[in-house]
């Protein structure tokens, strides 16, 4: 397999232009080596992806279950993975990408949540600034079906994450939000495309990007109301914080509409720290420096506090302090 992603379309991979970046890496295919935690009693035996799991109906998985992959220099590492979530199960899953040196990491992972269950889906990106990540996620609501998603990304010279949620069965919700937090020449992308196949679903996107020195951030979010899909309720929003002249964000809201009773709306907004609320802190006997941290924790806390496990939120919090040292 040759080292670049085949039949890009131009349009919707505008911003990113992967394949020049992945032009100019030395890279083999390596085997992927999952890191499971909490997940042995679910794995089911496949031949094509590297973890299948399956959580029984009406299963309730309290403790998180973890997945995470590490790339090391050199290394081409194509990943797929399935996850069933069975009527009535519930289950918290922990996506954690980690790794040193200049690697690619390709990644498919395919949810599949049934009628009346429930999915938390949390990614935490830990990459090496030298290498490049692409991971599609795909999720298949059912009947009543929840599925809420925060992810943390960090890392990487140059990553695009492509979440794809499909309404199939009326009753659906999906929660979607994300921060991506970028400095140096990295290049940060999150795509998101919410299908609202049947009727009676609702949807959130609510997507931050920080960027520092010379990064780039990409947000494309899309909204696609079927004809059948009446009283859908979706709604996106994304936020950019700029700290940098030299600094660049583009973000392209959609809302394609085939059904004509619907509530769908979207909204962005980009631009450096608001001067008000530091002159503020700064009247109150609080330095510059100080002010700017306080106000960026609370850029990102809108992010972070949408994770309902204590842990997991903890997890979270801690590398976003982490970037902001």
């Amino acid at each position: 397999m040759p080292n670049l992603l085949p039949n890009l379309d131009k349009e919707h991979w505008k911003y990113s232009n992967v394949n020049a970046v992945l032009s100019k890496m030395e890279v083999a295919e390596a085997s992927p080596v999952w890191e499971m935690t909490g997940a042995y009693e679910f794995i089911v035996p496949d031949s094509v992806c590297d973890v299948h799991l399956r959580i029984p109906k009406n299963k309730q998985v309290t403790a998180p279950i973890e997945l995470k992959l590490a790339g090391k220099d050199g290394e081409r590492l194509e990943a797929r993975v399935v996850i069933e979530v069975e009527e009535g199960a519930e289950a918290i899953f922990i996506e954690r990408q980690a790794g040193a040196g200049a690697y690619w990491k390709n990644i498919s992972l395919s949810f599949k949540v049934g009628k009346n269950a429930r999915v938390s889906y949390y990614r935490l990106c830990e990459e090496d600034p030298f290498c490049v990540v692409t991971e599609f996620v795909t999720a298949d609501l059912a009947r009543d079906a929840r599925f809420n998603l925060v992810v943390v990304n960090g890392c990487s010279g140059f990553g695009r994450s492509e979440f794809t949620v499909n309404m199939d069965e009326a009753g659906a919700e999906a929660d979607l939000a994300g921060l991506a937090l970028l400095r140096g020449k990295q290049h940060g992308d999150t795509t998101v495309c919410v299908n609202h196949i049947a009727p009676h679903c609702k949807s959130s996107q609510f997507f931050k990007t920080i960027l520092e020195d010379r990064s780039r951030g990409v947000y494309q979010g899309k909204i696609h109301v079927y004809k059948d899909a009446q009283k859908t309720d979706g709604y996106q929003l994304s936020n950019n914080l700029i700290l940098s002249p030299l600094a660049e964000m583009d973000v392209k809201p959609e809302l394609e509409i085939y059904a004509d009773d619907v509530k769908c709306s979207h909204g962005t907004t980009t631009g450096e720290l608001d001067e008000t609320p530091m002159f503020y802190l700064m009247s109150r006997g609080i330095d510059e420096a100080a002010a700017r941290h306080l106000l960026i924790e609370a850029f990102t806390g809108e992010i972070t506090e949408k994770v309902e496990h204590d842990e997991v939120r903890a997890l979270l919090e801690g590398r976003v302090k982490w970037w902001l040292k």
